[in-house]
């Protein structure tokens, strides 16, 4: 998301006592370096590079003479290599004068997602001498943040999503009323035509669940593949969406209801479970930043899963509490998850991410309450979009 700016990462370099951030791809095999530093997925990438920022002064190129131009796009000075003893020494000696540095890495794989650098290289680079620190709040500072447009251009799409959750629900029920045979891709679809009338886009079309399919985290119908909707049913709606532009940010937000005058009590009883973790999380994060503490994303997991453990329902929790949002759905900032990963990030100002815990009955029916969070620049948490699921919708 962020658009190179060496005085901007010089700065954010610095302000984690640092000595520099040291960039390093071998055939594409660092997304996120190739994404910081504007390098175009199609590029010719067959040998190794490395890229230094220092914290003051002037970047670093270190590039193999067959593909001598590849960062030429960016600042700094150029040393070539051919053979590895040539590479060994230009690594050598800017390790002499920038011991701590970040890379993309993290400590006993912890943040997977930040685990870019494998490990041979690691050790090369620390037997030079070098402090390696994870560079996993570098990427959240620099490619996490969104820019006031992006939020303003947000804010329509984060309402239109409960706007049109609520239409898909009224869908179901006035073709059943009308004794009309509907199923779950008839109800995926409709969304899709919502989508394509306010010229929304969709990476995958969205999550419409009935009964035991709603107890599938990641199941969705298509045209071959689908369930019955009938008076009794449980229905689980998952919609995400973006304006259709590559940089613009997503909206992402799960709903529930019941097809029926009154709603057994055993979906009333999980939802309220649901409903007491999701606030639990967006509770603690809004808590610290109005006392100015330090959050990470484990922690929001955290808050999260003691509700669900506490009703006795925690081995039915069986992902994160949430994920980072950018102009990725899954984007490069702190998830709140102390389950599936420990991801230590700190949740920044001027960042986005979902909270969305679920319990997930296999054979039955699951639960998720999916709400936006976004922390302006102040320091505010505040949920995108309308107002948060209170009660299970039924008709």
């Amino acid at each position: 998301m962020g658009k190179f700016n060496l005085t901007k990462m010089q700065n954010i370099i610095s302000s984690m006592k640092l000595d520099g951030w040291l960039f390093y791809d071998f055939r594409g095999s660092n997304e996120l370096a190739l994404n910081i530093l504007e390098i175009p997925k199609e590029r010719h990438l067959t040998r190794r590079f490395y890229y230094l920022i220092p914290s003051k002064g002037t970047p670093i190129k270190i590039v193999n003479a067959i593909e001598a131009g590849n960062l030429d796009h960016l600042p700094g000075d150029k040393l070539t290599y051919s053979d590895h003893s040539s590479l060994t020494n230009h690594l050598k000696n800017i390790i002499t004068t920038h011991k701590i540095i970040a890379m993309e890495y993290s400590p006993f794989n912890a943040i997977p997602y930040v685990s870019k650098v494998d490990a041979g290289t690691i050790e090369q680079i620390k037997s030079f001498g070098a402090d390696i620190r994870s560079s996993a709040d570098l990427i959240s500072m620099f490619d996490a943040i969104w820019t006031i447009e992006l939020f303003n251009e947000n804010k329509p799409v984060a309402n239109a999503l409960y706007e049109i959750v609520k239409k898909s629900f009224n869908f179901i029920k006035e073709s059943l009323n009308e004794n009309k045979r509907l199923n779950e891709y008839d109800v995926q679809q409709f969304i899709m035509k919502e989508f394509e009338n306010r010229y929304y886009y969709t990476d995958s079309p969205p999550i419409v669940g009935v009964n035991e399919n709603s107890a599938n985290p990641h199941y969705a119908p298509d045209e071959k593949i689908h369930k019955q909707i009938n008076k009794g049913d449980f229905v689980l709606i998952d919609l995400w969406a973006k304006v259709n532009r590559d940089n613009a940010v997503w909206a992402d937000i799960t709903w529930v209801g019941y097809i029926g005058d009154s709603i057994p009590n055993k979906y009333t009883k999980i939802f309220n479970i649901v409903a007491e973790a999701r606030d639990a999380a967006f509770k603690l994060i809004s808590d610290r930043f109005q006392q100015g503490e330090e959050v990470r994303g484990f922690e929001g997991d955290d808050a999260a899963r003691e509700v669900i453990m506490k009703s006795g329902y925690g081995k039915y929790f069986i992902h994160r509490t949430g994920h980072s949002i950018t102009s990725d759905l899954h984007g490069s900032g702190a998830h709140l998850d102390n389950y599936e990963t420990r991801d230590e990030r700190l949740i920044l100002p001027s960042t986005s991410f979902s909270i969305e815990p679920g319990i997930y009955l296999t054979g039955d029916f699951g639960i998720r309450s999916e709400i936006d969070v976004f922390i302006t620049k102040e320091g505010k948490v505040i949920s995108t979009g309308g107002e948060w699921q209170k009660e299970i919708i039924h008709f």
